[in-house]
């Protein structure tokens, strides 16, 4: 879809620059459709990898790996697309995001059966990067802006974000994701706390995006009343009598 693109992540700008150069080396059989599955596909080995962990840590290859190509394929997907003008706007936005939301569904459930989180904390996750994710598509069809980032994190930073998690989990050891505060597990109280605080901070900008739009269609409305009514536009196109 035509719309502003805003990406002020912290890695925005070295990505850009890696994959403008990237985007200029792939193959003729490389399009963006192609680039999209494979995307998929390393949500899934990434899924797997986290699954396999929970018999031996070698499957962290896989998440590592799994995870690289769902970034290579979601961030050239578009790029690509964009460099040799061949972008399809309506299919290339439905199947982009809705490729994101099928990667990220898997890779936090995956991360979610892991040694290294639990199920209930993966779907607090997941359920706040659904809620981002439906504002965001908002915020496209009310007023044509797509942010790809908030609070300088994007879909690169979550990406590390999750690796490096589970890089630290297994470093730690299974205490980390066992230990009880109470009769809660400590991990999960953690995740729930912060992930209250972000639906608080989520409310408090929905209201102010409410407010702003109130003042924005008030203005418009003003504007709008100043114009004379059809009739009296009417009227005034009429022959005028000649002045004596």
């Amino acid at each position: 879809m035509a719309c502003l693109r805003i990406n002020d992540s912290f890695l925005a700008a070295a990505e850009r620059r890696i994959l403008a150069d990237l985007v200029r080396r792939l193959p003729a059989a490389a399009t963006p459709d192609r680039l999209t599955a494979l995307g998929l596909v390393g949500a899934g080995l990434t899924a797997l990898g986290f699954l396999a962990c929970r018999w031996s840590y070698g499957g962290l290859i896989l998440v590592v790996g799994g995870l690289f190509l769902n970034w290579f394929g979601d961030s050239l997907d578009g790029t690509l697309a964009r460099y040799r003008q061949i972008e399809r706007l309506h299919y290339g936005y439905f199947i982009d995001h809705s490729a994101d939301l099928i990667a990220h569904t898997l890779i936090i459930v995956g991360l979610g059966l892991s040694p290294f989180f639990t199920i209930p904390s993966a779907l607090l996750v997941l359920s706040l990067y659904l809620l981002m994710s439906s504002y965001t598509y908002l915020r496209v069809v009310t007023e044509s802006v797509h942010r790809l980032s908030y609070g300088g994190m994007g879909a690169t930073e979550f990406r590390l974000l999750v690796a490096g998690w589970a890089l630290f989990a297994a470093a730690w050891g299974p205490g980390l994701t066992t230990a009880q505060i109470g009769s809660f597990v400590g991990l999960d109280l953690a995740i729930g706390l912060m992930s209250a605080c972000t639906f608080l901070a989520f409310m408090g900008v929905v209201c102010g995006d409410l407010s702003r739009l109130r003042r924005e269609e008030r203005l418009s409305e003003a504007s709008r009343a100043v114009i004379p009514p059809r009739e009296a536009a009417a009227e005034s196109e009429l022959p005028q009598p000649a002045a004596r």
